[in-house]
């Protein structure tokens, strides 16, 4: 996967993971998140930096490759989805 580029000021920027769409840290509190492009098995996925840096850091623990682990969260996502709408 190549390296991604990260979007600044996307005012309807929110991430597919965590849901968030204004930046956590607190004094940039009232901009948007930070935001980058994935596609990952023809699905276009929106994912906030700091999502994507717990991400690689993963794969970089796990030896695994980025790709497989944003597959198998977005499984455990659309299972716990699931799982709530029940």
């Amino acid at each position: 996967m190549e390296l991604p580029k990260f979007r600044y000021n996307n005012l309807s920027a929110s991430c597919n993971f965590c849901d968030r769409t204004r930046n956590p840290h607190p004094e940039f509190k009232d901009e948007p998140i930070v935001t980058t492009r994935l596609v990952v098995n023809q699905k276009k996925l929106e994912v906030c930096i700091n999502c994507y840096c717990e991400l690689t850091d993963a794969a970089d623990a796990s030896k695994k490759p980025l790709n497989l682990l944003i597959e198998e969260k977005i499984n455990l996502i659309r299972i716990l989805n699931k799982k709530s709408n029940l």
